[in-house]
């Protein structure tokens, strides 16, 4: 299967990637969910925290895939959690909220 360069925003920024070819229709699509979640939280709750937003989203998207195998969710929680870690820290300290979903993650693939 070959390998195809794509973009990716999550939060207003790109991120670069290189994934199997039979991989981006996945992907695009946990794009779109974390998008939709990003602005339902935002709008909702009223937060401007690009690591708070991005967290709660990817806690959302990972619940609603919770009759997924795991082995699909690892795959697609992977590359949320990595770009969760890269977001630049603003004004507070997100390690606690990327702990806690790193733990969610992990529990759940038990």
């Amino acid at each position: 299967m070959s390998q195809v360069n794509i973009q990716v925003t999550i939060a207003g920024k790109n991120f670069p990637l290189t994934v199997k070819e039979s991989e981006v229709e996945t992907l695009r699509k946990t794009e779109k969910l974390l998008a939709d979640s990003i602005e339902l939280f935002a709008n909702k709750l009223q937060v401007k925290d690009r690591g708070d937003l991005v967290s709660m989203a990817a806690l959302q998207v990972i619940m609603r895939l919770a009759n997924t195998p795991p082995q699909v969710i690892e795959k697609q929680v992977e590359v949320v959690v990595e770009k969760v870690v890269e977001l630049p820290a603003q004004q507070e300290d997100h390690t606690s909220t990327i702990t806690q979903l790193e733990a969610l993650v992990e529990s759940y693939l038990k």
